[in-house]
């Protein structure tokens, strides 16, 4: 009779497996070589009325489960490509454990050909086995520990989704208070308009109200004058002269609703606007990038020509910036204007004059950009189906050098102060000097943010590389004999930056971590922005006073 686990689960040394599964406590009386199971005498039955499809099993008497050398020396397992046929094969020029048709079909060139159950003895180690479980414990507890990480990493992207879905509807909120207000606008304007043409209309109708009477008293002096020829005379010229003004008031008059409306006609920009956007912002789901901690090599570069017919003047690239699709922005101060061209093709797809000279340029999120100006002044411009200008940020400072991260502009001078400020234009941070009061500028030109937002780059004229935390805490600045005359910096987002000057012609790649120099990737005279394409692996330099880019192609 069956126990329960907890009666007799001592003193059974094989306990039948299905039977356990109901939780039964049961003693085993076969093996089942090809399961590899232990089973009672009533499961035991069962298991040989639904033999498996490729031939019945082999069992073991229960008196025999103690010795090894009663297990057959063949192998259980079936081949996943030829489901009739046992993994009794293997291949020693290639390690792999096959059935005899794969050995016919893939193996059939090979020499070291041997068969498992009848050469076990030589093949098999019981070390290596060891290992293996070895390697097995360490590989599984490995695994688990990812799909820990992995279970953690889905509930906290749940999260973000949920908190990105709630700035959606936030932002939805705010264009809606934007829309009430300009609602609100518009009908106060109308309600305006609409007074104004009633009180015109309500002083005609008492003007015309005024004359009716006067006419009305005319005809009457004029009947009653009947007889006197003096009276009557003056009636009729009185009235002569009602009847004029009259006329006059009458003709000038609104008469009809063909004379006046009230009517809106709709800003059209606005809709057209709206139209261009695809969704209300960028959604990004953003992976670790595999770090580098050795030079690119140059696969290839190349000059690319970007004058257009229009431009007066020679071209000088101050700054670059590409695009979520590998387009690339240049801001062409000689010609003041935004280009954007596409590498690929080697084509200016679209180009925007501006109202100053561009300095510098960002993203602030997938179709929108942020530009310095030299008139103290950041110019957004948005990439619909074409581009065009949204709003300006006004400051009391010259702006060169401009970087975005976490919703906060980062600007510096072109002298010894950087500033962080929000997209509202408010200042939150002005950055000169270290703990110890020491200026950490004296030329700065372009900055850079670290993908992982936590290090920001500033590109100094005079000094070099300068590393600052985002709090705008001083750490470290980088110099070498290559590193010298700076204007651009950026970085590849695998722990990289690059640095180019104006008085010197390296491109040198620095190791974000170490802050080493790793080496020099080329030379570009009079150099003064540079910008990494992550999707495509490029790297683009821009140059002073030049109707040229040159684009490196790295590996």
């Amino acid at each position: 009779m069956a126990t329960s686990c907890s009666e007799s689960d001592e003193f059974v040394n094989f306990k039948c497996c299905l039977c356990e599964k109901k939780h039964i406590v049961k003693e085993a009386d076969t093996y089942c070589v090809e399961c590899q199971d232990y089973y009672c005498s009533s499961c035991t039955d069962l298991h040989k009325m639904f033999p498996s499809a490729v031939g019945e099993h082999h069992f073991i008497d229960k008196s025999s489960f103690n010795l090894q050398k009663s297990l057959p020396t063949f192998s259980v397992e079936r081949c996943e490509a030829h489901k009739t046929k046992l993994l009794d094969m293997y291949c020693a020029d290639h390690d792999d454990i096959a059935c005899a048709t794969c050995i016919a079909i893939k193996h059939r060139t090979c020499q070291n050909i041997h068969s498992v159950p009848d050469e076990v003895d030589t093949l098999y180690q019981k070390t290596e086995v060891e290992d293996i479980m070895q390697e097995l414990l360490r590989i599984k507890t490995k695994m688990e520990g990812t799909e820990k990480t992995k279970i953690l990493l889905i509930k906290e992207l749940n999260a973000q989704k949920e908190k990105a879905a709630e700035s959606i509807r936030q932002f939805r909120k705010e264009i809606e208070e934007i829309l009430d207000t300009l609602e609100m606008a518009t009908i106060t304007t109308l309600e305006e308009k609409y007074k104004n043409t009633i009180e015109k209309l309500e002083n005609e109708n008492n003007k015309l109200q005024k004359h009716i009477d006067i006419l009305k008293r005319s005809s009457q002096k004029l009947t009653k004058s009947a007889g006197n020829k003096a009276q009557e005379f003056v009636a009729m010229k009185n009235s002569r002269k009602h009847i004029n003004e009259a006329n006059e008031t009458e003709a000038t008059s609104v008469t009809n609703s063909s004379d006046v409306k009230v009517e809106f006609n709709a800003d059209l920009t606005m809709i057209n606007a709206l139209k261009d956007f695809k969704t209300f912002g960028f959604v990004s789901v953003s992976e670790s990038e595999k770090m580098r901690d050795k030079l690119y090599d140059v696969k290839s570069k190349k000059l690319v020509n970007i004058k257009l017919e229009n431009d007066r003047k020679k071209c000088s690239v101050y700054s670059s910036c590409f695009t979520d699709d590998g387009l690339m922005f240049l801001a062409d101060y000689s010609n003041k204007s935004l280009k954007l061209i596409d590498l690929s093709s080697e084509s200016i797809k679209d180009r925007l004059d501006l109202d100053a000279f561009p300095l510098s340029i960002c993203q602030v999120n997938k179709n929108d950009f942020a530009v310095s100006l030299n008139n103290k002044t950041i110019q957004f411009v948005s990439m619909g189906n074409k581009l065009y200008a949204i709003k300006q940020l006004k400051v009391d400072h010259f702006c060169h050098g401009l970087a975005f991260r976490d919703d906060k502009l980062f600007i510096s001078d072109q002298s010894t102060s950087v500033y962080i400020y929000d997209m509202n234009g408010s200042m939150i941070r002005k950055i000169t000097s270290d703990k110890q009061g020491n200026a950490i500028f004296r030329g700065n030109r372009h900055i850079s943010v670290s993908s992982d937002g936590k290090m920001i780059f500033v590109a100094d004229y005079i000094k070099g590389l300068i590393v600052l935390d985002l709090e705008g805490n001083y750490k470290t600045t980088i110099t070498d004999p290559d590193i010298f005359n700076l204007w651009g910096v950026c970085t590849d987002k695998r722990g990289n930056i690059f640095v180019c000057g104006l008085g010197q012609s390296n491109i040198v790649q620095i190791n974000k971590n170490s802050c080493e120099r790793l080496g020099v990737l080329g030379k570009v005279f009079r150099s003064s922005s540079c910008s990494f394409d992550l999707k495509h692996n490029k790297l683009v330099v821009t140059i002073f006073n030049s109707d040229t880019i040159e684009v490196y192609n790295l590996l």
